[in-house]
């Protein structure tokens, strides 16, 4: 490392930082957003956790926009530009399951949007019901004392709201955006 920097800053005359340079194992770096797995396919490339946790970030403040608006077109206004950029950033990786825990995650934070908007639990009911489920089970819903990020995760608002239902609401996958790229 000593000989390295010695050699960029003497003959090459150029600036190193050393905080962000080091010798380590691949998977322990981060470079532009990327890194590589280590375990049973080592050195695949991969998306670093802190740009993952970074996405989240971004897509709960454009969630926080969309909570007062009609969600159709907040979804393709403020949520699918900056999946479809994170998509089209990270279309490179190997390791693609990143994209389908993280569209599995939006699609909640849909649900629980709209769990939220329907307010009153007569109008969940009656949401519900419209959606498809039955009357009995869209009322134990309705009435359920669980908060939103709760019941989105139910399997009666995974029935009522499919990720086909999503989709046509303007979500578009980035698991399937990496897909018909590669």
């Amino acid at each position: 490392m000593e000989a390295a920097v010695r050699y960029l800053i003497e003959k090459l005359k150029l600036k190193v930082n050393q905080q962000k340079s080091a010798v380590d194992n691949p998977s322990n770096r981060k470079f532009l957003g990327f890194t590589f797995t280590q375990g049973k396919e080592p050195n695949r490339i991969a998306v670093h956790e802190s740009r993952a946790k970074r996405l989240k970030e971004k897509v709960k403040g454009a969630i926080k926009k969309m909570r007062g608006s009609k969600l159709t077109v907040s979804i393709r206004k403020e949520l699918m530009p900056i999946t479809r950029g994170w998509a089209n950033y990270f279309k490179v990786v190997e390791a693609r399951d990143i994209f389908g825990s993280l569209d599995g995650w939006i699609r909640r934070k849909i649900r629980d949007i709209l769990w939220r908007q329907w307010k009153k639990p007569r109008t969940r009911r009656k949401r519900l019901i419209s959606l498809g489920l039955k009357e009995k089970t869209a009322k134990t819903m309705a009435y359920s004392s669980k908060g939103p990020w709760r019941m989105a995760r139910t399997s009666g608002m995974h029935k009522a709201l499919s990720n086909g239902v999503i989709e046509a609401m303007g979500y578009t996958p980035m698991a399937d955006m990496v897909r018909a790229r590669s």
